[in-house]
C-alpha cells in the first residue's frame, strides 16, 4: 500500500515533518513530556518512584493523510477493560521482550487494536518519554498513513475509532486545564472536547506537548 506524501496545502503537517527532520539532523535529545500537575512531576522525580520501577510502553499517534487534509486518529476504549475503561486514547501498550524497538511496540499494538498494519505506516519520529505515577514510562511514536486505509477496531479493546483534524488536535489553544480526583487527591489535567468526545489525561498531555513544540519551531 502506498503511503502518500503530505499535501503542500497542509502547512501544519509540513511543519511536523520539518520538526522531526531537524531533530534527526541535529541529533537532539527528545525533551521529556511533563504533566500539567506539578505535584505529579515532583513525585516522579522523587525516591518514592525510582526509575528502575518503570515499565516501558509505547503509543502510536496515527495521522491520516488525505487530499482534503490530515487528522489525528483516536480510539475510545471499551467499558469492560480493567484500566482506562471508556476513555479516549491512542493505540498502544506495554513493550514485549521480543519487540525489536519501541517503534515496533507501537506498531504491533496499533495493528492489534485498530487493524492498521505496520507496512501501511510511515514512522516520522518519536517524542520524549512521559513518566506516569502508575509506574509506566510511555514513548509516543508518530506515524502517517493514507486516509483511505481501512481500520478495524478490536472488539475486546476498542469501542470506536474517530479522528480530529490536525489543526484542532495540534493547536495549543484547543486545550484547557481541569481538575480531577486521583489517588484521593485533586490533580490538574489537560483536556479538549471535539464532536462530543473528551480527550484528556495522558493522551491530551502528549498532544499538547507536541502542539507546543510545533508552535515554537
Amino acid at each position: 500500500m502506498t503511503i502518500p506524501e503530505p499535501s503542500q496545502a497542509d502547512p501544519l503537517l509540513q511543519r511536523l515533518l520539518r520538526y522531526f527532520a531537524q531533530q534527526s539532523l541535529h541529533l537532539q535529545s527528545h525533551p521529556p513530556i511533563l504533566h500539567p500537575d506539578q505535584s505529579i512531576n515532583r513525585l516522579i522525580n522523587s525516591p518514592e518512584l525510582p526509575e528502575s520501577s518503570f515499565r516501558h510502553a509505547a503509543v502510536l499517534i496515527p495521522i491520516a493523510c488525505g487530499e482534503n487534509g490530515s487528522s489525528v486518529v483516536f480510539t475510545l476504549r471499551t467499558e469492560h477493560l480493567s484500566s482506562h475503561a471508556g476513555q479516549v486514547s491512542f493505540p498502544g501498550g506495554t513493550r514485549d521482550s521480543d519487540d525489536d524497538s519501541i517503534e515496533h511496540t507501537a506498531l504491533r499494538e496499533c495493528e492489534e487494536e485498530i487493524g492498521l498494519r505496520s507496512e501501511s505506516v510511515r514512522i516520522i519520529g518519536r517524542l520524549g518519554n512521559l513518566l506516569m505515577p502508575s509506574g509506566y514510562c510511555v514513548t509516543p511514536v508518530v506515524g502517517l498513513f493514507a486516509a483511505d486505509t481501512p481500520l478495524t477496531p478490536s472488539p475486546r479493546e476498542v469501542a470506536e475509532i474517530f479522528a480530529v483534524p490536525t489543526e484542532i488536535a495540534l493547536n495549543p489553544a484547543s486545550y484547557q486545564r481541569a481538575s480531577m480526583l486521583y489517588q484521593d487527591m485533586e490533580r490538574e489535567v489537560l483536556e479538549f472536547h471535539h464532536d462530543g468526545y473528551r480527550i484528556w489525561g495522558a493522551t491530551a498531555t502528549i498532544l499538547h506537548h507536541l502542539a507546543r513544540e510545533l508552535a515554537a519551531c
